[in-house]
């Protein structure tokens, strides 16, 4: 079959939105696990989100002038992030996705590695990275509830601020070994950032306690006060988070919190890797 591959325009959201909530739907039901996009407005919004900046690259895959699959990619930092990479689901196994990848690749050939989060029980999203290059560089789990524990003493967990975004990056340098300046500018602008202060110094923070927002702490001591001092001002609402299984301490202590592992996910990567030190949790994208 033959496609081509196209840059996305505004008028491609709500068509790439339909078959990015479909085919995550689909393969979700099929192995009955939750969804990334559980509902069509959210699939849309995040859609929009993705085509309208001009941070991330987007493409479709037409066949016939229809649209039939969609793929972005985040080009806010020196290591790219590929997701979400969607295909109608009529058009599954015929080479859509493949073309799809193939194209983001050659876009990211310059980047000194592109990453992304694959989601462990879809064996044919795995075997199609693992065609293309991409190796398995981190397990983890997406985790989701509420804390029973109240914020740790000795600890100031805040949002954060402008004036943060210097200290925060130069931690996420020094442990997650890349830097992601601009993903920290932007979580100011689209999410709820925090930050986690011990003795006056920035020692964890976070982009979004979501599956949206990257993670940062110093100890696993550090994340649990980050994460329960953000929860503190979330209380209504549940808290999700990529917790990598590496942490099998914090990963119990999450259990005994009353959190729940949802699905098992990893990260992949192409090109330089470096297994970050400290504690860290990924985004949707790596």
């Amino acid at each position: 079959m033959n496609v081509v591959i196209r840059r996305a325009q505004p008028s491609d959201i709500d068509v790439c939105a339909g078959i990015t909530y479909e085919a995550f739907k689909d393969i979700s039901d099929r192995h009955q696990f939750p969804t990334d996009f559980p509902t069509l407005d959210f699939a849309t919004e995040i859609t929009g989100l993705l085509i309208e900046s001009p941070v991330f690259f987007g493409i479709v895959a037409e066949s016939e002038g229809a649209v039939v699959g969609c793929g972005f990619m985040d080009e806010r930092n020196p290591i790219r992030g590929i997701g979400p990479v969607s295909v109608d689901r009529t058009f599954q196994g015929r080479g859509t996705g493949r073309e799809i990848m193939k194209a983001l690749l050659e876009r990211g050939q310059d980047a000194v590695g592109i990453r992304l989060v694959q989601e462990s029980f879809n064996m044919a999203s795995l075997s199609l990275y693992a065609s293309l290059g991409f190796e398995v560089k981190e397990p983890f789990v997406l985790m989701e509830g509420k804390f029973r524990s109240q914020p740790q003493h000795g600890f100031e967990v805040r949002p954060l601020a402008s004036e943060d975004v210097g200290e925060c990056a130069a931690l996420c340098k020094k442990l997650y070994r890349c830097d992601r300046t601009s993903d920290i500018e932007y979580a100011l602008n689209f999410f709820s950032p925090w930050v986690a202060c011990k003795q006056g110094q920035i020692v964890a923070y976070t982009c979004a306690v979501s599956a949206l927002g990257h993670s940062v702490a110093e100890t696993e001591a550090d994340m649990q006060a980050l994460l329960l001092g953000a929860a503190a001002y979330s209380s209504d609402q549940l808290l999700a988070f990529h917790l990598p299984l590496r942490y099998a301490s914090l990963f119990r202590w999450c259990l005994q919190e009353g959190l729940r592992a949802l699905k098992p996910m990893a990260v992949m990567a192409v090109g330089e890797y470096q297994s970050p030190e400290g504690c860290w949790f990924p985004s949707f994208v790596y």
